[in-house]
């Protein structure tokens, strides 16, 4: 029964189980007057945190398993590290909640429901910081052996994930730094480093030790679900005279093998892909194929790295989706006409999507997902679009298993809402297979696929 004697101890109790809960609320659920409540919170210290003003103030739990908030920072395109505020985890019952405070307005970050800096779980502009991928399955193997955690990093609770970046997330996508512990310290050293020339000598002939690095550091080829692309990040000069570049380079399995021969023309075809949409004037990312001892490895400069430490805010379609929209599947053009109408984008970047999507379609891309797509992150919405990426034909990967399968595209007819920008875009995709058809590079079986497509689209254009 509610008590005008209910102890600080209650409140706080009734805080970590309720989560974040209105003044007003706590006032008639304790049967108590608003300076009784005042007084009770005061007792409290910095166990309890307010968020909002006035009669809209809530109270909360700051999480028992974290005494401190955790500075958060970005890295700005001149190389700078800004503060963007401090996040402080909340304690809900089984579930964790976070707030951001900052002296400065986060329009971008906290619009709309997220208005008081209020985030019911992990923050959704922090949420492509999870490992994920290969990369990610090695990054997860690590901080299990170091925090006696799950390796895998998608079972790691909001706690676990926060202590991993602020130790080891100094070189994560976008510009985020988390906490003013070695990542923070790693990225600051880097920076000297990088102005003293330590990446001079760093060129595309290291990478087949890169790759064997990385290797030996995830998992076997072929092993994970899907056969995610063998990767490694790296800063690279072409010579001792150029400016590092952050780039983020595939590579391929051995030559010698079927799948090796399979990913390598994939990672040609993923580079004809960007040159086709870069020539017709979409932004797309800048990559280059090598073939170096066996291995064809796949560059792609990072575009949200600028100069030689510069960074620039980046997040992806299912973070903005999951934010603002919560469709939570489609196709990337469904998705891109919810965020238009919502204003989160522009007219231009949703027609552009649509277009992208179209084209992925044409050119057998069955690996569209929402982490595929990303936007720069501004100071205020409308969020600008991000140069596309790991746009390829998918559809003719090798299988989880290391299989090469014969498989026979066949393009269907669009939506009819999407048929001006697939018919657009057709012209486009016919180019893009006729390039990979005489790619001198690419294998004669997968030549063959791609004089196969032609004929499909063409089929298909007639009754279009």
């Amino acid at each position: 029964m509610p008590s005008h004697n209910t102890s600080s101890q209650d409140l706080l109790n009734y805080l970590k189980s309720k989560g974040p809960t209105p003044s007003c609320e706590l006032v008639t659920h304790f049967g108590i007057s608003r300076p009784t409540l005042s007084r009770r919170v005061q007792a409290l210290g910095d166990r309890i945190v307010s968020i909002g003003h006035a009669r809209a103030t809530q109270l909360a739990a700051r999480h028992s398993d974290a005494t401190d908030s955790l500075p958060l920072y970005r890295v700005v395109e001149s190389g700078q590290v800004a503060l963007v505020g401090q996040l402080t985890p909340l304690q809900d019952g089984g579930h964790t909640q976070w707030l951001l405070t900052s002296e400065t307005p986060q329009h971008a970050l906290c619009a709309d429901e997220f208005k008081d800096g209020l985030f019911p779980g992990w923050p959704w502009f922090l949420e492509d910081l999870r490992p994920a991928g290969f990369l990610g399955r090695a990054f997860g193997k690590r901080m299990s052996a170091l925090f006696q955690i799950d390796a895998k990093p998608e079972s790691w609770s909001d706690l676990e994930l926060a202590s991993s970046l602020i130790g080891f997330g100094s070189n994560l996508q976008g510009n985020f730094i988390l906490g003013d512990g070695r990542s923070l310290t790693f990225f600051q050293q880097d920076r000297i480093r990088t102005a003293d020339g330590y990446y001079k000598n760093s060129s595309l002939h290291t990478y087949p030790e890169q790759a064997q690095d990385a290797l030996s550091e995830g998992e076997e080829y072929g092993s994970s679900a899907g056969g995610e692309q063998p990767k490694f990040t790296t800063m690279a000069c072409d010579t001792p005279e150029d400016a590092p570049r952050a780039v983020i380079v595939k590579f391929s399995p051995q030559l010698t093998t079927p799948i090796g021969c399979r990913w390598a023309d994939l990672l040609h075809a993923e580079h004809l892909a960007n040159e086709v949409l870069r020539s017709a004037g979409y932004a797309a990312a800048r990559t280059r194929t090598f073939q170096i001892r066996e291995r064809v490895f796949l560059e792609s400069e990072r575009f949200d790295r600028v100069g030689d430490s510069g960074r620039r805010g980046l997040v992806s379609l299912r973070s903005l989706d999951a934010a603002h929209i919560g469709l939570g599947s489609g196709t990337w053009a469904d998705c891109a006409r919810k965020l238009h109408a919502g204003e989160w984008i522009t007219p231009e970047d949703h027609q552009e999507i649509v277009r992208l999507h179209c084209f992925g379609e044409l050119i057998a891309n069955t690996d569209m997902h929402w982490g595929n797509l990303s936007f720069f992150l501004p100071e205020k919405s409308p969020y600008p679009l991000a140069p596309v990426y790991d746009m390829l034909p998918m559809f003719f990967r090798p299988s989880s298993t290391g299989e090469v399968i014969e498989r026979t595209f066949e393009p269907k007819l669009p939506k009819p809402e999407d048929q001006a920008a697939w018919l657009e875009m057709m012209p486009l995709a016919l180019d893009y297979w006729q390039q990979v058809a005489t790619h001198r590079a690419i294998s004669t079986d997968f030549q063959k696929i791609a004089t196969k497509a032609i004929d499909s689209l063409k089929r298909l254009q007639k009754i279009a």
